[in-house]
């Protein structure tokens, strides 16, 4: 199972990322964090033009890069001010390719002052050595070069300022990269197949398409609804399953996400579980949430399974509700042994599949214990920074506390299958592009 504190942690979070003075309190100590990196960049600006030494005021290259850093970095300034009224403000406001500029730029900042605190721990920890190192430099063990002539290649000073041009670079690299990061956020998904075998003959070729996290309202054009749908129907779906975070945080995206659902043409149908979108946006009112998506021909599936016959056999499909705890932030959701349990008891023992939606991939540390066949799940946006997995280790920075990530995992027969969603918390992604999966039954 889960560890508590982690589920305490992710209530916590949630909590205070929806509440209005949390969301100031983080925006204000990003924007502390902008400014600690702006004053990095200046003091190495001038180490690398020493003739630029005055103050800001009158030195062309800090002014130069400071006013695009400032206005791309305005919308977190806003919401230290504003809250979620200056958010929605600028996504309402921002054309689509702007607002995922400014905040593929601030994901840049955040790396690099990563970088630089990194750097800052390391100094620190051999501050010893190298102030003794230094120290005798200084004091002449190694001669000083001659007025106009040119330090040595391997002397320390030469070396002290090819550290300093290239530690200057840093930045633009990771500017460079998280601009492509930004581009490939906005790709259409790529289709990622998986094969579930099946006893039952007349399962066999059945296809299950399942798209997840599309956070319709966050950075994502409307355009872009159809080419999601186009990209679902063109994998000519016996079922289509959603695993939850249709919608963002507002009840007003369910309009486009009826209409995303009703372009959807499956043989038999669409289904769907609730993730922690849903209840953040219905902010109590999830009764309209689920309406709203079974008008678009949906079916919501929570905490409940289904029998669905197909080709003279049939399969058991379920949807968990979010998992969470009493007096959470989302509301009194259950845990996911609970969930676990509500839909399996639905469930006839039959020998037929039994396959379960469930937005977020911890339920399976519950789900791998119970019969099961698979469980389709998303929320993890599939780290979308991915820097390869070691068997069943994704790495990724940006989950340290999680374990199922992305793609597919098998635990003594049973399987869970991640998809790496279609939207994004930040408008980045780097060897994670957007995804919809094929599920066959061979």
């Amino acid at each position: 199972m889960t560890p508590d504190w982690i589920q305490q942690a992710e209530n916590w979070c949630a909590s205070v990322e929806n509440s209005t003075a949390g969301l100031m309190l983080i925006s204000a100590l990003v924007s502390l964090g902008n400014a600690a990196v702006f004053w990095v960049l200046v003091r190495r600006i001038r180490g690398v033009r020493p003739h630029f030494a005055g103050k800001m005021a009158s030195d062309p290259w800090c002014w130069l890069i400071g006013v695009p850093y400032w206005l791309l970095l305005l919308p977190m300034l806003a919401m230290a001010v504003g809250g979620h009224g200056a958010a929605e403000a600028f996504h309402s406001l921002l054309p689509a390719p702007l607002a995922v500029a400014c905040m593929a730029f601030q994901f840049a900042v955040w790396v690099y002052g990563g970088v630089l605190l990194i750097g800052l721990v390391v100094r620190g920890s051999f501050g010893v050595f190298a102030g003794d190192r230094f120290s005798r430099t200084e004091t002449g063990t190694v001669p000083r070069p001659s007025a106009g002539d040119s330090p040595p290649s391997d002397s320390p000073q030469s070396r002290r300022d090819f550290l300093r041009k290239a530690a200057f670079g840093v930045p633009a690299v990771i500017v460079t990269a998280a601009a492509a990061g930004g581009v490939c956020s906005q790709l259409p998904p790529v289709i990622r197949r998986v094969q579930l075998p099946v006893r039952a003959p007349g399962l066999r070729g059945l296809r299950i398409v399942q798209f997840s996290d599309v956070h319709i309202g966050s950075y994502l054009e409307r355009d872009r609804l159809r080419e999601i749908s186009e990209a679902v129907n063109a994998q000519r779906p016996d079922l289509v399953v959603c695993t939850g975070d249709l919608i963002d945080n507002r009840l007003e995206q369910l309009e486009f996400a009826q209409n995303l659902l009703g372009r959807l043409k499956p043989r038999v149908g669409t289904f769907m579980c609730m993730g922690n979108h849903e209840y953040i946006a219905a902010q109590g009112d999830e009764a309209a949430v689920k309406a709203a998506y079974a008008e678009a021909g949906a079916t919501v599936l929570v905490d409940t399974a289904i029998k669905l016959p197909l080709g003279g056999s049939h399969l058991w499909l379920a949807g968990t509700d979010f998992p969470g705890a009493p007096g959470g932030s989302l509301g009194d959701r259950p845990s996911t042994a609970e969930s676990m349990d509500r839909v399996l008891a639905d469930m006839r023992d039959d020998g037929a599949p039994r396959i379960v939606l469930s937005h977020h991939p911890k339920t399976f540390f519950e789900g791998r214990e119970r019969q099961i066949d698979l469980m389709l799940s998303g929320h993890t946006h599939g780290g979308q920074i991915s820097l390869g997995r070691i068997h069943d280790h994704a790495l990724t920075p940006n989950l340290p506390f999680e374990f199922y990530h992305k793609g597919l995992y098998e635990h003594e027969g049973r399987r869970l299958y991640v998809n790496s969603g279609i939207g994004s918390w930040l408008p980045v992604r780097i060897n994670c592009p957007p995804e919809v999966t094929l599920v066959e039954l061979v």
